[in-house]
């Protein structure tokens, strides 16, 4: 769980750069749409492909034992395959604009702008309901059967404790810019 708050703890992190980027676009300050689009290949390429599926494998556990019985864990699961949707859309539109398509500001706009807020409303949908019921509900001997289904991954490559060289560029770009 520990690692699960570390990482949203990031990705709140990035959302807020995020926000500042798009407070610029608003008022027409150019912005190097490079820079987000990297922010948002993290996005898709570290939650898409690690946090999610890990987040999921603890959820389906819920769902499965009967320690749902509200079906949050099912509504949460769902909203991780909604994240993935916008997020490969936001995507499009970044490269949309990068190979000098005709898009309009304003419109890209609202789309970062519903990208930075459905994430951060699944954010503080997990840390304020989802995992205070995973730190009541989960004995021990669930995290014994559950640990040994969960990826192997290395440590959030932007966030973590180890940093790769080419996301610590991101970051000082991202605070920068």
């Amino acid at each position: 769980m520990k690692s699960l708050q570390r990482e949203h703890k990031g990705h709140k992190q990035l959302l807020t750069l995020l926000e500042g980027k798009l407070a610029r676009l608003k008022q027409n300050t150019p912005l190097d749409f490079n820079l987000l689009n990297d922010a948002v290949d993290y996005i898709e390429n570290y939650a898409g492909r690690y946090h999610h599926p890990k987040e999921d494998i603890i959820y389906h556990y819920m769902v499965d034992n009967q320690l749902d019985p509200h079906k949050d864990f099912a509504k949460i699961i769902e909203e991780h395959h909604k994240l993935e949707q916008i997020t490969t859309q936001l995507k499009t539109s970044l490269q949309g604009i990068l190979l000098d398509a005709i898009t309009s500001t304003s419109s890209f706009a609202i789309e970062l702008e519903e990208f930075i807020q459905i994430h951060q409303q699944h954010l503080h949908e997990e840390d304020t309901v989802i995992f205070p019921q995973i730190e009541r509900n989960l004995t021990a001997d669930d995290w014994q059967k559950i640990l040994p289904k969960l990826p192997n991954q290395e440590d959030d490559p932007l966030f973590g404790t180890k940093v790769q060289a080419e996301y610590l560029e991101l970051y000082h770009r991202l605070t920068k810019n």
